[in-house]
């Protein structure tokens, strides 16, 4: 009987270590690839007048995926609008480098401007983002029972806490250069004295709002500005708008086939809304900042003879040359994109 020969063993150890090896120096190669893009990616922001700090990169996650850590992250656009964390981490498939999860443990803080920073804790702060070469690419930001504290010197924030806040950018597949933006807010709970406390009156609420962005290459510059101006001027605009907001077994329902911006960033359009179950809403609108309180009244008295305190009405907002109007009666100025 012929014996076997042992030259298979060898031989087969040595495609071990080829593939291994193989395989290593693309790993290798593709991690020096994302430090390469992190420090691109902020001499582009930099360049475009935003502040971006963050200590070394950590990349681990060798062999099948890639985990990047940004310690004491800073981003601020020129606007004062950014985010900071003292932890950012991100995590994607070796097999897969387009699409990357993100998570802050540590929670994070956003800037708003000149209103200041808000601190943000919850159970979990995430965000994933998918094919990331296409304008845009799909974004989903879901925080689970966040926490909202606004940060010494800084302006009071709307709400207080919340169950969910998720917020979906998705690309339209069959429609090039458009893409769903979805934004749901569950069981938020107002902040005491505010605006929103005195619309839902003093009930927690959910706030849901959909519409389909179109001109999404337009979508492009250094700063929120840039790009939304870019936007504007290429006729850009929100289409299949609907809103809706509900504290108990009251709501506030609107919808719009389609709402631009103006040159100042203000909206123009339409908005048919429904009200079922008072008039809070109105009445709160006289605490909003640049509302005219007299206008208000006077809109919530004539819904009041319309429908009662607590029956249904029909109104319809129109933005129109930077303003808020119902009806004859000038509310304020039109919500702002940018």
């Amino acid at each position: 009987m012929a014996r076997r020969s042992g030259c298979g063993i060898p031989a087969l150890f040595v495609l071990i270590l080829v593939v291994v090896g193989g395989w290593s120096g693309y790993w290798w190669y593709l991690s020096n690839q994302i430090r390469s893009q992190l420090t691109a990616t902020g001499a582009r922001l930099e360049a475009a007048g935003w502040t971006v700090d963050h200590a070394e990169p950590r990349i681990a996650g060798w062999p099948f995926r890639f985990h990047v850590t940004l310690n004491d992250l800073t981003v601020t656009g020129p606007s004062g609008h950014g985010v900071r964390t003292a932890s950012l981490e991100a995590e994607a498939n070796a097999y897969g480098i387009d699409h990357w999860v993100l998570v802050a443990p540590e929670g994070l803080e956003l800037g708003r401007g000149s209103k200041g920073w808000v601190s943000v804790q919850g159970f979990a702060l995430r965000a994933s983002a998918t094919d990331l070469l296409q304008r845009p690419p799909r974004l989903i930001v879901e925080f689970v029972q966040p926490r909202f504290v606004p940060t010494e010197g800084s302006q009071p924030f709307p709400i207080t806490q919340a169950e969910r806040l998720i917020i979906n950018l998705v690309p339209q597949p069959d429609q090039p250069n458009q893409a769903g933006l979805l934004f749901d807010l569950t069981n938020a709970t107002p902040r005491p004295g505010g605006v929103l406390a005195s619309m839902s009156e003093q009930r927690p609420f959910d706030l849901s709002a959909e519409a389909v962005i179109d001109h999404t290459e337009a979508l492009s510059g250094g700063t929120w500005r840039q790009a939304l101006t870019g936007w504007s001027q290429a006729q850009g605009a929100l289409t299949e708008v609907r809103l809706e907001a509900t504290a108990g077994e009251d709501f506030v329902r609107g919808q719009s086939p389609r709402l631009t911006a103006d040159a100042n960033g203000r909206i123009q359009g339409s908005l048919a809304t429904e009200l079922r179950g008072g008039t809070a809403p109105l009445a709160g609108l006289a605490q909003a900042p640049g509302v005219d309180p007299r206008a208000a009244a006077a809109v919530t008295l004539g819904a009041q003879l319309t429908s009662g305190f607590r029956g249904e009405t029909e109104l319809t907002l129109n933005f129109t040359n930077g303003r808020t109007v119902i009806g004859p009666v000038s509310l304020g100025p039109a919500p702002r994109l940018y």
